[in-house]
């Protein structure tokens, strides 16, 4: 009985000890070493560029609890170069130590030439109000993305009509721990310019057969990213600019000591943090931006204008709040140190940065401030679809997905030279109204608004994010 009882204690034994080790792949090891890390589908790309977006190397040691997350910040961060429709990351354990990482992606289209027709203002909204005709530009347009595999941009633009316009650009980003670099040149010529503001709107002038504004500028950049999330970039421009005495004549003050010629430097400096899901509609994350600038310092004897600072302030916070339902917040805060600036420097509200309800408007002025609030219903969650026809592969799968929303934005602006004639400045600023945006492939979003302002404003408006 002795004997029985001892043999079964040892059968026991040694069927765990069998069946511990016949599970070698169990991921109970903790940490593993990140073994290989094969990539595929990057016909044009180099793998560097892919891999320097991963939040790990090979050799490192990777706790696996922390593996998941790892695994989807490393595919948004790729996804976020905007050079692949596709982006899937898998793992798998050869052994009890080790994970391998398989990466598989589906590259873009990259050459874009063609024949460019475009409407000009600075938003669809105002150039559906101002247009008579003749707010349209075309020309050539050609651009190299992912110029030799690299994450580099090459760009050429020629355009002619409501301006004239002509711009080199090469820009080479800043990879993780690495630095990068751009040169950009810009030729400007209008025939039709905005030249005053009344009823914190822009009032233009057409000068036909004769320019009215001639801008040259050159800029140069260095920028440096360190840890994926923080950018680094210091950027400086000189430009030089000619007004007509026709444009003079209607705004004295329109470019630095009332004169017709203005050679200027510019200096800025930026600092980003950028940990979003996605670039394009973040729907979790956050963002931040500083920016300090010194601009329009007169490089010449012909005006005693020293040009001014100008401070800058983003921040942008998104949140899941519940089951398809979203949360967005951005801020913006922007600041110079003199009460008032030449019109061609002019700053507030409507140039660069807008209001919901107020896309008409441009609210002048040297300090304001932005909530840009909006609550997002996942309407149609993303879908894919394979046009198995398309001979182009990089333009054979098409996404897309829908959001309802409700926007509420708050604004004020700081003018101690009120214009007569402006009236939405030093007032409290109130936008709202529903909305319907679409995304779709290449980094689309198109946005459908109806919104309303506390000034008695409302309307249609579309929005779309086309940067060309």
């Amino acid at each position: 009985m002795r004997m029985l009882l001892i043999n079964l204690c040892l059968l026991l034994c040694c069927n765990v000890l069998a069946i511990s080790a016949e599970e070698p792949d169990v991921p109970l090891v903790n940490p593993r070493m990140v073994g290989e890390i094969m990539v595929s589908g990057n016909y044009r790309t180099h793998r560097s560029v892919i891999v320097a977006e991963l939040l790990f190397h090979e050799g490192d040691l990777i706790e696996m609890v922390d593996l998941p997350d790892l695994i989807e910040r490393s595919r948004e961060n790729i996804q976020n170069t905007s050079l692949f429709n596709i982006v899937k990351i898998d793992w798998s354990f050869p052994d009890i130590n080790t994970v391998n990482i398989f990466i598989v992606v589906e590259e873009r289209w990259y050459i874009w030439a063609f024949p460019l027709f475009e409407a000009e203002g600075r938003n669809f909204a105002d150039f559906l109000r101002t247009n008579d005709g003749d707010n349209f530009n075309y020309g050539l347009y050609l651009k190299h993305d992912n110029f030799r595999g690299r994450h580099e941009l090459l760009k050429l633009r020629f355009i002619t009509g409501y301006r004239t316009q002509a711009i080199l650009d090469y820009q080479n980003p800043a990879l993780n721990h690495k630095s990068g670099w751009g040169a950009k040149m810009v030729w400007y010529m209008f025939d039709k310019m905005a030249y005053q503001t009344s009823d914190d709107k822009q009032l233009f002038i057409k000068q036909s057969g004769d320019q009215l504004l001639r801008e040259m500028s050159f800029h140069l950049s260095y920028s440096y990213r360190h840890h994926h999330d923080f950018y680094h970039n210091i950027m400086l421009s000189y430009f030089d600019v000619v007004a007509a005495d026709t444009l003079l004549a209607l705004n004295p003050g329109y470019l630095p000591g009332g004169n017709t010629t203005s050679r200027t430097l510019e200096f800025s400096y930026t600092y980003e943090f950028d940990r979003r899901d996605s670039k394009v509609y973040p729907l979790n994350g956050l963002y931040a931006q500083l920016v300090f600038a010194r601009r329009g310092m007169v490089v010449d004897s012909i005006s005693d204008w020293t040009g001014f600072f100008q401070a800058e302030l983003l921040l942008s916070w998104q949140k899941q709040l519940l089951n398809r339902w979203y949360g967005k917040s951005d801020l913006k805060i922007s600041l110079i140190d003199k009460p008032d600036v030449p019109y061609f420097y002019q700053t507030g509200l409507g140039y660069h940065e807008y209001l919901n309800g107020f896309e008409y408007r441009v609210i002048d002025g040297a300090t304001y401030g932005a909530l840009k609030n909006k609550l997002i219903f996942e309407l149609l969650p993303r879908r894919d679809v394979v046009w198995k026809r398309m001979p182009l592969k990089q333009f054979s799968r098409i996404h897309y997905a829908l959001y309802l929303k409700f926007n509420f934005d708050a604004g004020y602006v700081i003018n101690t030279n009120e214009f007569d004639n402006n009236y939405m400045a030093n007032s409290v600023l109130f936008g709202y109204g529903p909305g319907l945006d679409l995304v779709t492939i290449y980094d689309q979003v198109w946005g459908f608004n109806y919104s309303f302002n506390n000034f008695g404003d409302q309307g249609f408006f579309l929005h779309f994010n086309l940067v060309l």
